[in-house]
């Protein structure tokens, strides 16, 4: 009897998954260049994430090798973990400047069954920060398949250069001050829009600073820029869509 009540308790308790309280300060007055954000869950997850607006800049996933990883993101010069565990993920933001200015979200789930999701956001405000960030130039407006892109940046003599197109790292430039490599369809996640290219300078292995750049993506096909009136014509003569089924009907008609 004790063992099933014990078994069935464990059952309840697996199916909880909920971010129990969600710490960020609204403001950051002038003179505070670091602060310390935490998310606290009660869940069995697989994945948590950090983003701010849709740019995930820090990753924990329990039982990964290595089971933390951050990622640039402007106005925050360095990322620092305090703690992640079963209970709280708890980091410590530095180097702020305005940019840092956001919304912040906490992201966790489960993707294996059960599958679960959960997520709690908050603003940030940062007032007074001077910008600092490495040089970035270079990146041309608009690219499509198969364009080369081209990028510069100068940081300090002492930091590594690291490379991010839309959030994601491109190893084979890491240490480098240029970015050149071709662009293509496969390395933008989604084919958003807009294409966000980031410079980041790391310091003994830690994030001190980065600067981006973003540039549109330029449509490969014309024909869904056309007019409607332009995509329905025949014989030389332009028809509106509608003026296009009344004459379909019409003929229908007198055919039978």
């Amino acid at each position: 009897m004790l063992v099933g009540i014990l078994l069935m308790a464990g059952l309840v308790s697996a199916r909880q998954f909920n971010i129990t309280d969600f710490i960020i300060p609204q403001v950051v007055p002038p003179g505070q260049e670091e602060i310390e954000i935490e998310c606290r869950y009660d869940a069995n997850f697989t994945l948590l994430s950090w983003f701010k607006g849709p740019i995930e800049f820090f990753r924990y996933k329990p039982g990964a090798a290595p089971s933390t990883r951050s990622f640039p993101i402007l106005g925050v010069g360095r990322i620092e973990l305090i703690a992640c565990g079963p209970t709280a993920c708890r980091l410590k933001l530095g180097a702020l400047t305005e940019e840092a200015t956001g919304l912040y979200r906490c992201d966790i789930e489960r993707d294996v069954p059960p599958y679960q999701f959960e997520s709690r956001t908050g603003l940030l405000e940062v007032h007074g920060h001077k910008h600092r960030r490495p040089s970035l130039e270079g990146l041309a407006d608009v690219f499509g398949e198969e364009d080369d892109m081209k990028a510069y940046c100068r940081g300090a003599q002492d930091a590594e250069i690291r490379w991010y197109i839309n959030g994601r790292e491109v190893d084979d430039a890491r240490g480098s001050p240029t970015l050149k490599r071709k662009s293509s369809r496969l390395i933008f996640v989604g084919i958003p829009p807009t294409v966000t290219v980031q410079c980041a300078e790391y310091r003994y292995g830690k994030l001190s600073g980065s600067n981006q750049e973003k540039a549109r993506w330029k449509e490969m096909t014309n024909d869904v820029q056309q007019p409607e009136e332009q995509r329905n014509t025949a014989h030389g003569i332009t028809l509106s869509y509608g003026t296009y089924l009344v004459y379909l009907v019409l003929c229908v008609y007198v055919a039978m």
